[in-house]
């Protein structure tokens, strides 16, 4: 004979099971077999970890405080420069789209360089942004050249352009760095 108290218990175990069954179902969730749209996925993962709390789910940031990252030279413009930012960080005042910002973006160097090149790609192709890709390639080569002590100054940021050893052979350093990223299994 079942007490009162094994009614109650066996709906429960039976939502407790449901919901666990639910969660095991999102936590599986079909990894895309394109490595563009798992690039893509990170992007916007990475982003949502990151990034979002501070500059908003659709890039608009906080007015005063955190700058917008749609249509902003800052992050359109020079890929090195984008680069050094995320990996160091930067402090002091910034123009953006002629506001002044005078906060902190702190440094998030201990991102891989996969995934700082899919945050950076999905912050350039989102939100009416249209710039190109980011590799993990570049990343590596602003992370292995950079002699940066902390965080930037953003006018010396500004000033900071450029990728490492694209002067030499602008045209061999794309395909270097598409053959570095294809024999790593990182190619967006």
């Amino acid at each position: 004979m079942l007490s009162s108290r094994s009614l109650i218990a066996a709906p429960l175990w039976g939502a407790v099971a449901l919901v666990a069954a639910l969660f095991f179902l999102i936590a599986c969730e079909e990894e895309p077999s394109d490595p563009q749209e798992r690039f893509e996925r990170l992007g916007q993962r990475v982003y949502n970890s990151y990034c979002a709390t501070c500059h908003g789910a659709n890039g608009q940031g906080v007015q005063g405080a955190f700058p917008p990252l749609r249509q902003t030279e800052w992050v359109v413009g020079d890929e090195g420069r984008l680069i050094r930012l995320v990996l160091h960080g930067v402090g002091g005042e910034m123009e953006v789209l002629g506001e002044t910002y005078n906060n902190v973006m702190t440094a998030h160097g201990f991102l891989s360089d996969q995934q700082i090149a899919a945050v950076l790609t999905h912050i350039r192709s989102s939100w009416g942004n249209d710039a190109e890709t980011i590799r993990p390639a570049q990343v590596q080569r602003v992370r292995q050249a950079s002699t940066q002590q902390g965080t930037w100054q953003a006018s010396e940021l500004w000033e900071a352009t450029g990728m490492p050893g694209a002067a030499d052979a602008p045209a061999e350093a794309g395909a270097a760095d598409e053959a570095a990223d294809e024999a790593a299994g990182n190619a967006p």
